[in-house]
């Protein structure tokens, strides 16, 4: 996940710099526009996407979806769902490019949402296209890659992932188609080659959030990249290589490969050693000792001849036995005395 976020901010960045990014913002937002002006009524928009299963190009089925707007309009009584499912149950395969399975499709899609209409009472049927396109079970549903159990549209036999999605962006969803053009823009931002309709659709979705874009409009973004084999998107620029961090054994007193220790006990013993001058000054003093000089009465207190002290003039008193009798002695006891 965290790849595939950084893999997007990326995509994002080669996006946004490209030299014509407003200029093909612009045009993706207009022809968007159209589109979504064409799919006034939401029965017309089931319509359509019945009509895509058919392989033709979108100018020809929305060709023909106008051909049937303009047959059947009434000011009086719009094209509601049951309205358009009640024409299209006595009109024959014509509105179809005469083909019974596309007519089978619509007819179920539209019963469909016509259920769905009668739940939400009061609601608009635009509104309620909308909810299902961007409602949570509906988004779980696809993330799964269980969009075919979705118990609205995924029910509907012959639906696979691309006409489910375009559905939902017709119906108003945040979401895109995951078509062969979107998913070759996206090899070309750097995105993994082969993915599939899904992985497509999440990486598509995921490069909408990044470019705080809606996703249909990131979708016709990328399909105009696609569609014109588009490779020349800018490159981010590499952070610089960060710089190797100090040795730290140098103040930690590691031993060295050679044996010897760095810093801590080893530069504390250097600090001590005597500078230049306290060695001549020693070497001095012991020159002096070997030339015979008399040392002081502070260098040697036990020196007879010492001069300053009173008591040298004359002999010393021999120490004698101390005063007194026997019984002072050391070692005697006061059992002895009495003896």
């Amino acid at each position: 996940m965290v790849e595939l976020a950084e893999r997007a901010v990326e995509a994002a960045w080669k996006v946004q710099n490209l030299p014509d990014y407003e200029g093909r913002l612009e045009r993706a937002a207009r022809r968007l526009d159209e589109f979504s002006a064409d799919r006034s009524e939401p029965a017309l928009t089931v319509y359509e996407t019945a009509l895509m299963k058919s392989g033709r190009g979108e100018e020809e089925v929305r060709g023909l979806v106008r051909e049937f707007r303009d047959t059947f309009y009434d000011e009086e009584e719009p094209l509601t769902i049951p309205r358009a499912s009640g024409i299209m149950n006595v009109e024959g395969d014509g509105w179809f490019f005469g083909e019974r399975e596309l007519r089978l499709l619509t007819g179920r899609l539209l019963g469909q949402f016509q259920h769905r209409v009668a739940q939400y009472n009061y609601v608009d049927e635009r509104e309620v296209l909308r909810r299902w396109a961007d409602g949570y079970d509906t988004r779980l549903f696809v993330r799964r890659r269980i969009h075919e159990t979705e118990p609205i549209v995924g029910v509907v036999r012959g639906l696979d992932l691309t006409l489910f999605q375009y559905l939902r962006v017709a119906a108003g969803g945040n979401t895109l188609v995951p078509t062969p053009n979107v998913a070759s823009a996206l090899e070309a931002l750097g995105y993994p080659e082969g993915a599939d309709a899904y992985e497509t659709l999440a990486h598509a979705e995921s490069l909408a959030l990044h470019l705080e874009l809606p996703a249909p409009l990131v979708g016709e973004l990328l399909e105009d990249l696609g569609r014109e084999g588009f490779t020349g998107f800018p490159e981010p620029p590499r952070e610089a290589e960060p710089e190797e961090p100090a040795d730290e054994t140098q103040d930690a007193g590691v031993a060295s490969e050679g044996g010897g220790i760095k810093g801590g006990a080893a530069a504390e013993e250097r600090e001590q050693k005597p500078s230049p001058e306290d060695r001549s000054a020693r070497r001095a003093a012991r020159e002096d000792a070997a030339r015979g000089e008399e040392p002081s009465r502070v260098q040697d207190p036990q020196a007879k001849d010492a001069p300053g002290v009173a008591e040298e003039g004359g002999e010393r008193k021999k120490a004698g036995p101390p005063e007194g009798g026997a019984g002072d002695a050391p070692g005697t006891t006061g059992r002895e005395k009495g003896a």
